[in-house]
């Protein structure tokens, strides 16, 4: 037996199916579609839900769910004066001058 699409959950045939994907689903190539807005996806530019590990279901980089209420990373230079740190960083950045 073929396995189904994911999509439709018709069976697939070898010249018109995409994957499996790491998850192990397949979808036939004109199922293989952003669940949002229906835009024909490939193999290099579908995303999963990285939120919840039991949405399946792929997306485009425009749609795909992004994380909770977590904060930015922030940028390597705003950690040297960030309110924790007052501006007061615990090693010298820059070495003292020597004697001239």
């Amino acid at each position: 037996m073929k396995e189904p699409c994911f999509r439709c959950k018709r069976p697939t045939y070898f010249n018109d199916k995409i994957g499996p994907l790491k998850d192990g689903s397949l979808f036939h190539k004109g199922c293989f579609k952003c669940w949002i807005c229906g835009t024909r996806l490939s193999l290099k530019t579908y995303h999963n839900n990285r939120n919840d590990n039991t949405d399946l279901e792929v997306y485009c980089a425009g749609h795909v769910p992004t994380p909770g209420p977590h904060d930015p990373i922030p940028h390597r230079s705003n950690l040297l004066f960030s309110p924790k740190t007052k501006g007061e960083y615990p090693h010298n950045l820059m070495r003292p001058a020597g004697p001239t």
